[in-house]
């Protein structure tokens, strides 16, 4: 077995042990904690190298990933809040945050860059961890309130939502459809 083996094609879409445990600690701490607040089970994603959990209530979703594929070294798990249509990719970049910009808005002398994935024995403590700040910094948003959502979410991600590829048209120009903006501006 050669050192980048991992490089060559295979099916990485089979459940590792480590992620169904890390999966399943998941839903348990974080899972049982976010339905209290009415979000139900949208999405449980594993695979050989990564995990991905969404829960929604109406038009809002919080966003378990985690990656231990052997380029994403060093290898993390982060917990993203968004508005809008969590399934398509190009719009849940744009329409989340993670919890740690919310964190960076209100204590900004305080350095925060997510979670370090975790060896299978620390999993329930690090998602014990995750959990307090994300009620320490998502309460608002687990309670419906987004006000400070929105503004974590303009200084990340800017005031308006990206343009999208939508064709091409016959002399090879590409046409673009601006999307809905469902942000409220921020107020000077």
């Amino acid at each position: 077995m050669g050192i980048f083996d991992f490089l060559k094609s295979r099916d990485n879409s089979k459940p590792s042990k480590k992620h169904l445990s890390f999966s399943k600690s998941a839903l348990e701490i974080i899972g049982t904690f976010v339905e209290g607040y009415g979000f139900q089970l949208h999405n449980n994603k594993v695979e050989t190298y990564f995990t991905t959990i969404i829960w929604t209530k109406n038009q809002q979703y919080i966003k378990l990933t985690a990656s231990d594929f052997p380029t994403d070294y060093p290898y993390t798990y982060d917990i993203k809040l968004g508005e809008g249509n969590c399934d398509d990719f190009f719009e849940s970049e744009w329409d989340s945050i993670s919890i740690s910009a919310i964190q960076r808005l209100t204590e900004p002398n305080k350095k925060y860059n997510g979670y370090d994935f975790p060896k299978k024995s620390e999993f329930k403590g690090s998602l014990e961890k995750a959990k307090k700040e994300l009620l320490e910094f998502g309460n608002n948003f687990l309670n419906g309130n987004l006000e400070l959502f929105y503004k974590a979410r303009i200084l990340t991600n800017g005031e308006n939502k990206p343009k999208k590829i939508i064709k091409k048209d016959k002399n090879g120009n590409v046409l673009f459809e601006v999307l809905p903006y469902n942000v409220k501006k921020k107020k000077d």
